[in-house]
């Protein structure tokens, strides 16, 4: 079976969850007692922010084609970056690296249009919400994506990097959180969220929406990095 290599997330729990989740799935998917054979790389996300936070792209491309290096000498086949910010520079980085890599954006705005949806809000880190990145894909899928206003994308990057990276669950953190979707709600008529944020699902979750689609892009990615690996396995046993 081909292995994939996994640079950590921005916080540990959502790393945790990737980790745990991939397992579970194979072994779900496959009705097997095996193991996917994985390769975490932990690395420096306080440095990797700086960069996207100072608009260093170049560096920033340098900075994860060096750690996604380290999977390829490890063996790896696919590589996939357990966060959504740093596919700010997805294309770049996948340019330059052997190993194949698996976009969580293209894996979420492809569940969105499965789904039939054209209007989505999203939710992220403030360089998820306003580079553009995820509204150039979701144009390609025929899928308009909103943003919170500025104030509530920094009550949003604020919570985000300030709490739930730290895995600290704030009640009125929450409602918050809710009121800025349902405002959205009102006045986009969005169809559906994603959690542009691996950590958001461990505040946010479906039940908190009626009426609406929540995309949890862990999930998404955890099954994207499956179908390619099982699919090419069973390309190469034909």
């Amino acid at each position: 079976m081909n292995s994939i290599g996994i640079v950590a997330g921005i916080g540990p729990e959502s790393t945790i969850e990737y980790y745990r989740l991939i397992i579970k799935r194979f072994r779900e998917r496959l009705n097997s007692r095996h193991y996917p054979e994985l390769v975490l790389h932990s690395i420096d996300m306080t440095a990797m922010l700086d960069l996207v936070f100072q608009d260093k792209l170049d560096e920033l491309v340098t900075f994860l084609q060096e750690r996604i290096q380290v999977l390829e000498a490890a063996g790896v086949d696919y590589v996939a970056l357990a966060s959504n910010t740093p596919h700010l520079v997805f294309d770049q980085v996948a340019a330059g690296v052997g190993p194949k890599m698996i976009s969580i954006v293209e894996a979420a705005c492809q569940k969105v249009a499965d789904e039939g949806l054209s209007k989505v809000a999203l939710l992220g880190t403030k360089s998820t919400m306003t580079k553009g990145f995820y509204q150039a894909v979701g144009q390609r899928n025929g899928i308009e994506i909103v943003v919170p206003n500025e104030a509530d994308q920094d009550f949003v990057h604020e919570k985000y990097m300030g709490e739930l990276v730290f895995n600290q669950i704030v009640p009125e953190t929450k409602r918050r959180l809710k009121d800025i979707v349902m405002g959205m709600q009102e006045t986009h008529q969005i169809e559906g969220l994603i959690l542009g944020g691996t950590e958001l699902p461990l505040i946010l979750q479906q039940s908190d929406f009626e009426g609406l689609n929540v995309f949890d892009t862990t999930l998404i990615h955890v099954e994207a990095i499956l179908d390619k690996m099982i699919m090419d396995n069973d390309e190469q046993h034909k």
